[in-house]
């Protein structure tokens, strides 16, 4: 292959460097004598090495990756920098041909040394104590890997943070510094994946964990040189009392938060324990309104019942004396009618004259009538007399104060009694039936329970609204005595059912109900040790049933 080449490179002289290389491979094919020289290189070892090694700049490098692809192209002028034997990095600028071979082609390479090199070293220098004075100036460690992953520098600061002995760092050992890097915290896979991986354009954020307990911060950066990654900067942080701070106030936030939920939980059980108190005031306003309004009702009542017992007394003295009289007027008619039967039996011994004016007289008056309607008038006035007398008795009695003393009493009589009361509000609409069982004497206060069926029978009737009937009942077990009184009236609807003893709570129309009867009647059935039962279809009618002990319960 040699032979066909269309110069000889070992022939060349001067300071051109000269070199042939394999676009497939990347080997160098040939090489002058003066391009040995220069690197420092014996020929035959300069022979056969990879392009990559020799060119070190990042435009070489791109270069020669696009010839590996497929895409070779000439360079014109190029600045680059050959790695010389020793490790000197030695400034060129290059040029790079096409050469045809008949079964391919090769890259030519002239490159000619800089006449300004240590110009170039001088600025370079100079930037390079720039870039070490800034990263030694921040707070934070800096380390700056190059593109193949190799360690290009890092600050004081990054090695303090990680403990990078000095040994170490002598060593210039980039895996065994990775290694102990890995080695120190309790992430090791993250670590160096993140230190691994150059070529990722993202930036990366860790939170690292150094096995002695400091928490560190990790931030990945890439390097860019135009558009190309040439490396990744890698910033870290130490973290760790900014993190005890922020445990700090969090625990101190929690702790806030617990004692806020305490101090909720103390005021909403206060507020539930006002709340109940409230409700409790509210229902002993509510007992209190009612005693107030049953206190009114008594009142009321107390003044009525002394007014009727003053009307009584007051009727009962004419009805005396009228009773009386009437008795007085039952003998003088007896003795009237006793004389007439004389005359009668005188009237034949009468002249004619006599005896014909005494048939006129007779006749005129119908006498025979009248000695028979005279008796009865006298005996219906007698029972009306007593009628009265009855009723004004059981007004009396109805109206009579309690005693503070139970004592023992017929509550069949009492219904007796209260039902000629309220008579006249019952005969016009109602037909009241009684089935009485002879209930036994109890220890009560009779004229309360009085006030209880009174009670009961006006709202039977106020229930009917047209005709209809009332039927009371009685009976009675070992223990227990009870009285219903069942109408035929309009009923109670179910809901209404729960709230008929609630005082001021009536269905009756506005003007027309206090809600106070059922209530007074349920409280005087209770503090007597007994209950009230209501059934009730609405349109059908109601039974209220009053049950009371036999046996007085102190």
């Amino acid at each position: 292959m040699k032979n066909s080449l269309p110069l000889d490179l070992a022939a060349s002289a001067g300071c051109e460097l000269l070199m042939l290389v394999d676009p497939g491979t990347l080997r160098v094919l040939m090489a002058s004598a003066s391009t040995a020289a220069t690197l420092g290189y014996p020929t035959t070892q300069l022979t056969g090495m990879s392009i990559t090694q020799i060119e070190t700049g990042l435009q070489g490098v791109f270069y020669w990756e696009e010839v590996a692809a497929g895409h070779a192209g000439e360079v014109r002028q190029q600045d680059d920098l050959y790695r010389c034997a020793d490790g000197r990095l030695l400034a060129v600028t290059k040029s790079i041909e096409r050469l045809d071979t008949g079964h391919g082609f090769c890259l030519l390479i002239r490159a000619t040394t800089g006449n300004g090199l240590q110009a170039a070293q001088d600025v370079l220098a100079q930037t390079l104590s720039r870039l070490r004075a800034t990263l030694e100036s921040t707070g934070n460690g800096i380390l700056v890997v190059d593109w193949q992953g190799g360690i290009c520098s890092m600050n004081r600061r990054f090695s303090q943070i990680w403990g990078l002995s000095e040994a170490l760092l002598q060593g210039q050992n980039d895996d065994a510094i990775v290694a102990f890097l890995v080695a120190s915290v309790r992430e090791p896979d993250t670590l160096r994946s993140r230190i691994q991986v150059v070529a990722d354009p993202t930036t990366t954020e860790d939170t690292l964990h150094h096995l002695d307990g400091r928490v560190l911060e990790f931030t990945s950066r890439p390097q860019y040189l135009g558009e190309a990654i040439t490396g990744r900067v890698f910033s870290v942080q130490d973290v760790t009392q900014r993190t005890l701070d922020a445990q700090a106030l969090r625990e101190s936030r929690d702790q806030l938060e617990l004692r806020v939920k305490a101090r909720t939980a103390d005021l909403q059980a206060l507020n539930a324990t006002l709340q109940t108190e409230k409700e409790r005031l509210a229902e002993l306003v509510r007992q209190l309104e009612s005693a107030q309004a049953q206190l009114m009702q008594s009142e009321r009542m107390a003044s009525i019942g002394q007014l009727a017992a003053g009307v009584a007394h007051e009727i009962n003295n004419p009805v005396g004396f009228v009773n009386s009289n009437l008795g007085s007027l039952k003998q003088y008619v007896e003795r009237l009618l006793s004389l007439l039967d004389v005359y009668e039996a005188a009237e034949a011994e009468l002249l004619p004259a006599a005896r014909a004016r005494m048939e006129q007289a007779r006749a005129g008056a119908d006498l025979a009538y009248l000695r028979t309607d005279i008796t009865d008038l006298l005996a219906e006035s007698a029972d009306g007399l007593q009628r009265v007398t009855r009723i004004v008795q059981d007004l009396k009695n109805f109206s009579h104060p309690d005693s503070t003393e139970r004592q023992l009493a017929d509550l069949e009589q009492g219904l007796e009694s209260t039902l000629r009361v309220v008579w006249n509000e019952l005969k016009y609409k109602c037909q009241v039936t009684k089935n009485f069982a002879g209930l036994p004497q109890i220890m009560c206060h009779p004229f309360q329970l009085n006030q209880v069926f009174m009670n009961l029978l006006v709202n039977a009737s106020q229930a009917i609204e047209k005709q209809g009937s009332i039927h009371i009942r009685t009976g009675f077990d070992d223990t227990e005595v009870w009285v219903a009184i069942e109408d035929s009236g309009k009923g109670i609807q179910p809901e209404h059912l729960s709230r008929l003893f609630d005082p001021f709570f009536t269905t009756k129309p506005v003007g027309q109900g206090t809600g106070l009867g059922l209530s007074l009647a349920y409280g005087i059935v209770q503090k007597h040790g007994g209950r009230i039962d209501v059934q009730s279809t609405p349109g059908q009618g109601s039974t209220f049933t009053v049950w009371l002990p036999r046996e007085h319960q102190p």
